[in-house]
């Protein structure tokens, strides 16, 4: 429900994002958008639809390759969360100095 709703909320904002650019690029060359989608042609239409559609499978697949990190990344992160093997190599190890320092210690005390 929630990725739905992140989806939508993202093809509002890139509408309109898309709508802004648009109308300024046509105020800067002075166009009027009557005129303009008068002079369109069937092809240049045609084109135009496949380039949205293309432009919104690209998000559709961003998307779930983000959620997908995001789930893969939360699965690494509750692994490392878990005891991490090189640590617990590296306390072993501690332990094993401390304890061979210490009869040294023992010793010279005595």
């Amino acid at each position: 429900m929630e990725e739905k709703s992140h989806r939508e909320n993202l093809y509002g904002l890139s509408g309109q994002l898309m709508e802004i650019f648009i109308a300024d690029l046509f105020r800067k060359n002075q166009i009027n958008t009557e005129e303009a989608k008068g002079r369109i042609s069937d092809e240049q239409r045609e084109s135009l639809k496949k380039t949205v559609e293309q432009l919104k499978t690209q998000v559709e697949d961003f998307l779930q390759t983000k959620t997908t990190f995001e789930a893969d990344t939360a699965e690494s992160e509750a692994v490392k969360s878990d005891v991490n093997p090189l640590r617990e190599a590296f306390l072993k190890k501690s332990k094993k100095k401390e304890s061979s320092e210490n009869p040294n210690e023992n010793k010279e005390n005595n």
